[in-house]
């Protein structure tokens, strides 16, 4: 049994009890006195029972008094009659108006209720049992009945499933289990329950929707009926608040772009004359100009707008925010609380950097010569960059959206020409254009822990047009120099391309009967421990001309940060190492630093994704093992003298094969030992050691259905068809076609499994249309009505269009083009295919 505890301001008490032995022949009269007396002494607002072993000779009077509605499910009144036990009841509270759910012609031992939590908020209540070897039929019809309630912002499920659960959907074989599993996550449930009954095990389940918290469950002390061990009994505490508690608002005067007079604008830009700006020769002072004749003009044609923001953060509970009312100083604790507590935490990032590097190295020697070098840029390059600028209202560190730059490009482009190619003659990259704004996002977690926090680099757009200048000139000028193991970050490869390869390895290695040992590398923050100095110096190596590792010294040097938060602004801090976040340089510098990693490694081949590492070799005696260790002794060694640290700990090693004795060698870096693992998340999909993909797949579908359910939440109000197919193409197909050229199923289940999903989805869409849910509606003539191919066949041409691009050049991997065996006969074979050699990984 339950006890059901609602704290709603005050609060709800749930009680669920297994009640097998309630009214037996015997001690009928007995159990119905230890009930009514149990009822009447306490306080519970809701009572949930399953196995009441009720019929209905006995009237709910007897076992509730005057306060409850009872709703009952009884075993006599399904088609099983014949069969005694079960039944499921529930007792509400009267001054929670419940309404019974009912679904005609259904056997299911369930009740389901709809109780108001106030005017805003109803909650679906569910009690279910489901007796020993239930069949799967009956699971699923259980799962697909929440379909025909609509949607609840509150969901409570509580029975006995008698199923082998769960402590790991992704693990369990069993396919109830991964049943229930899709329906938690469609409908964003967890499981509450962790009172184990006397065989260390739990049979009770009580799913919910509702923030853990703000609900408790507990073993109950005082059960109402004499209590089975199997079945200890539960009470449940869950409190409820208001949605939208009173809030005291900071109003912010900001340029209302949206607003803005844009033909006065184009006719103010239209007549400045910028040629004033080639009488500096200082970029600092000449920027300045320039930005005080942009100021000039918003003046005049855009008003100001009162920003309204909140003064307490989204995540402050209801009890925070109720003890801060009942506070005089209410102002004085917001002021306490949020901005300082913000600044305090990210100044911190300040001294977590290491400031005790040398930026001003000496360069070596032997350099290879001025073969890289940025003399000047043209008109046509400014104009193609502000054309590729994402137009957007975000406004940069200038407070200058983008939209703007693009929709006057045309008095854009000569000022940034001149002010551009003054920053390349003095080598020297204006300040303003280095400051960076730090918003913080949360991810998940705990929000006063800052490391639950990304940290989100805004730049003026000013200086994204140029770095995507300079990084063109420069990638089409090191593009050569690139390793062709290096994924990330280099036009026409990549996620893809760098698991394909890995994924023909281990293919190869099974199809000759060897092993394949992958040893998985984790940089700690690799990006921002970039040393300056030894980055200038192996750019100098690569030939860049001093000039331009002149100007890429003050790019990186002396660049000041700020964090933003709720209003607040830090004080300024200096990055003292690490590539700029944000930037468009950024990510090609790194792999510079980075790309002569792969020639210390002489035994065995890598691939990387930008600061992923993977280093990996067939396995055909011990000696492999040891020459594969001596390649990791110099990725330490490596790593040591560029000043990049590894996370020993979260390195692992897998090693694929299907042999029945693999060769398990223990491999080390700097004298640890590494983990061994059966599984690894490489970017963003699951590998294990037989290459089966299967927990790839069931992690997959279980994110799909959270996203699935999401998008049903959130688009209860919503009629057009077209908004809600574009929104499931972006949030939830596309995270069920990533990388699906790798881990593509063959096996029948596993694809039904997938195309579930969508067929899900596309009942959804029959709902909107025509307000009903029907279940028996073939998934074929709904991909016809609505238009949407099947998962599978979307797949199947996403691998044709992936051989396409390979072979076209659309894809730029010559270990993937060489993998091909193309047939070039002497003369024409009629029958002859252009691919001989076709293999599959199972």
């Amino acid at each position: 049994m339950f006890q059901f505890i609602f704290t709603f301001a005050k609060g709800i008490e749930y009680c669920y009890e297994h009640g097998k032995s309630l009214p037996s022949n015997v001690s009928l009269m007995v159990g119905k006195r230890v009930l009514q007396s149990s009822v009447a002494s306490d306080d519970q607002d809701v009572i949930l029972i399953t196995e009441t072993w009720l019929c209905e000779d006995i009237d709910s009077l007897e076992l509730f008094d005057d306060r409850y509605l009872v709703f009952r499910r009884d075993r006599g009144s399904s088609s099983d009659s014949c069969r005694r036990g079960g039944g499921v009841l529930i007792a509400v509270k009267k001054c929670f108006n419940p309404c019974i759910l009912d679904l005609p012609g259904s056997d299911l031992e369930a009740v389901w209720l709809s109780i108001k939590l106030n005017h805003r908020q109803k909650m679906l209540v569910c009690v279910v049992y489901f007796p020993p070897s239930s069949r799967a039929d009956t699971y699923v019809e259980f799962f697909d009945c929440f379909e025909n309630f609509g949607f609840f912002d509150n969901i409570l499920i509580c029975g006995d499933f008698n199923l082998p659960i769960y402590d790991d959907f992704g693990n369990n074989k069993n396919p109830l289990v991964i049943e229930l599993s899709n329906f938690v996550n469609l409908y964003n449930l967890a499981l509450f329950n962790n009172t184990f009954n006397c065989n260390n095990k739990f049979l009770d389940l009580i799913f919910t929707n509702i923030d853990f918290s703000h609900i408790s469950v507990w073993h109950s002390d005082k059960p109402l009926v004499p209590e089975d061990k199997h079945h200890p009994a539960l009470s449940i505490s869950i409190c409820f608040v208001a949605d939208h508690p009173n809030r005291k608002n900071v109003n912010i005067s900001r340029y209302d772009f949206r607003r803005a007079d844009f033909l006065t604008m184009w006719c103010f830009f239209r007549e400045i004359d910028w040629s004033f700006l080639l009488n500096f020769n200082d970029i600092d002072k000449a920027v300045f100009s320039f930005y005080d004749c942009l100021n000039d003009v918003f003046s005049r044609t855009v008003p100001l707008k009162q920003t309204v923001t909140r003064r307490f953060p989204f995540w402050y509970t209801i009890e925070t925010r109720r003890l801060l009312k009942r506070k005089a100083r209410v102002r004085i604790f917001a002021l306490k609380c949020v901005n300082p507590d913000s600044v305090d935490e990210f100044r911190a990032l300040r001294s977590a950097v290491n400031s005790n590097y040398d930026i001003k190295n000496e360069f070596k020697s032997n350099c290879v010569g001025d073969l890289v070098k940025i003399d000047s840029v043209t008109y046509d390059d400014v104009g193609l960059a502000i054309k590729e600028l994402k137009s957007s209202l975000t406004v940069g560190v200038d407070n200058i959206p983008s939209f703007i730059i693009k929709g006057c490009a045309e008095f854009f482009i000569y000022p940034l020409l001149i002010l551009f190619n003054l920053s390349l003659r003095s080598n020297v990259f204006p300040y303003v254009w280095k400051q960076t704004r730090i918003i913080p996002v949360f991810k998940k977690g705990d929000a006063q822990d800052r490391k639950n926090y990304r940290p989100i680099a805004i730049l003026s757009p000013m200086s994204k047009i140029f770095e995507s200048i300079i990084h063109k000139r420069l990638f089409h000028q090191v593009k050569n120099l690139i390793s062709p193991s290096q994924h990330g970050f280099i036009p026409k490869r990549s996620t893809a391309t760098n698991l394909f390869c890995l994924t023909n390895k281990i293919i190869s290695s099974f199809q000759i009967g060897s092993q394949l040992d992958v040893i998985y590398t984790d940089f700690s923050k690799a990006f921002d421990s970039i040393d300056f100095g030894i980055l200038l110096n192996k750019l100098h190596g690569l030939g860049f001309h001093v000039n331009l590792t002149d100007w890429l010294h003050s790019y990186l040097c002396n660049r000041s940060l700020y964090v933003y938060f709720n209003n607040a602004v830090s004080r300024e801090f200096s990055g003292t190492s690490g590539v700029p976040q944000g930037s468009n340089l950024g990510p090609l510098l790194f792999i510079l630093f980075i790309n002569d990693l792969t020639s210390v490694f002489k035994y065995s081949e890598c691939l990387l994704f930008a600061d992923d590492l993977k280093l990996f070799s067939s396995m055909n005696s011990n000696l492999d093992a040891v020459l594969l260790q001596s390649d990791l002794d110099c990725l330490f060694k490596w790593c040591t003298v560029n000043k990049l640290h590894l996370n020993i700990e979260k390195c692992s090693i897998l090693s694929y094969t299907r042999k029945s004795q693999p060769l398990n060698h223990v491999y080390k870096i700097n004298d640890l030992v590494l983990s061994r693992s059966d599984s690894v998340t490489d970017l963003g999909i699951i590998f294990d050691t037989k290459l089966d993909f299967s927990q790839q797949i069931n992690s997959m579908v279980s994110r799909a259905y959270r996203r699935l359910g999401i998008l049903k939440r959130k688009t209860r109000e919503f009629s057009s068809e077209i908004a809600l197919k574009v929104l499931y193409y972006a949030h939830v197909r596309s995270s069920l076609e990533y990388c699906s050229i790798i881990w593509d199923p063959i096996y029948r289940n596993k694809i039904e499994i997938i195309e579930r999903i969508q067929n899900n989805f596309l009942r959804y869409l029959l709902y909107k249309k025509n307000g009903i849910y029907l279940q028996d509606v073939s998934s074929s003539y709904l991909r016809h009505m609505f238009n949407i191919p099947s998962l599978c066949s979307r797949r199947d041409v996403s691998c044709v269009l992936f051989f396409y691009k390979v072979i076209n050049g659309s894809i730029d991997c010559t270990d993937i083009l060489s993998a091909i065996n193309f047939a070039v006969p002497a003369r024409s074979l009629r029958n002859q295919g252009s691919f001989p050699n076709v293999y599959s990984r199972f």
